[in-house]
């Protein structure tokens, strides 16, 4: 439990003892902690994502030219009705989608950095033990949730910003808005915690893993603004 804690204060240390011990087991208690944390994220912002799909719903299917104009409210309150009052397996979907969606990003994070690590660097650091230290890094996304989720409540708004998409550059939805919103605070935490993490298990320089890691993160949040500016 001391380790849960003191990842924000000496990583290094954590991940050496983590390492020492090494034991894929140990990732599964903050695994649970995310997705206990996801699940009650999604209890706490239900009805403000019930609002902000609605929202969305309405602007897409008024703004669209490919509807045509006297199918718009038809089309409109039929979505609207399965967003208001969402099937039992819908809601189990999005229950289940919350409370996973951080598991997923550790398991997929892990066997990224397995790549860079082993293929890259000529590492031989197993996936389990990867695995332990990227779970341990990602109890920073409780943290932030304990500031994101408050704020978002009492601004009653999803979009909240704890790095450069504070400075409001491009317009809401745009490749640069998207981008610059990617640039966050934890973000950049979790990317220095890792290579930290990576520089233990592979008994090197944190510099060329911090690298590495930028590098892959700025690619990845290139990626998703891109495609979030064809959605919007």
């Amino acid at each position: 439990m001391n380790n849960l804690i003191n990842v924000f204060l000496e990583p290094r240390d954590v991940f050496t003892s983590l390492d020492e011990r090494n034991n894929w087991k140990d990732s599964i208690l903050p695994i649970i902690i995310t997705t206990v944390v996801g699940l009650a994220s999604m209890v706490a912002l239900g009805e403000l994502l019930t609002e902000v799909q609605i929202q969305q719903t309405e602007k897409y299917i008024m703004g669209s030219s490919q509807i045509a104009d006297d199918q718009k409210e038809e089309i409109l309150a039929e979505s609207l009705e399965s967003i208001i009052e969402p099937s039992t397996g819908m809601v189990l979907i999005g229950y289940a989608t919350s409370a996973l969606s951080t598991p997923v990003r550790i398991l997929l994070m892990s066997l990224m950095i397995m790549i860079i690590g082993n293929f890259f660097f000529g590492g031989k650091s197993s996936y389990g033990s990867i695995l332990v230290m990227t779970s341990y890094t990602y109890m920073i996304t409780i943290l932030e949730a304990l500031v994101k989720i408050p704020l978002m409540i009492s601004q009653w708004r999803v979009n909240i910003h704890t790095g450069l998409g504070l400075l409001g550059i491009g317009e809401e939805g745009s490749f640069l808005y998207n981008f610059m919103s990617g640039m966050d605070l934890f973000a950049f935490w979790r990317i220095i915690v890792l290579a930290i993490g990576m520089s233990v298990l592979y008994r090197r320089e944190v510099k060329p893993f911090m690298i590495a890691l930028g590098i892959y993160w700025i690619m990845q949040t290139t990626f998703f603004s891109f495609i979030g500016s064809l959605f919007t």
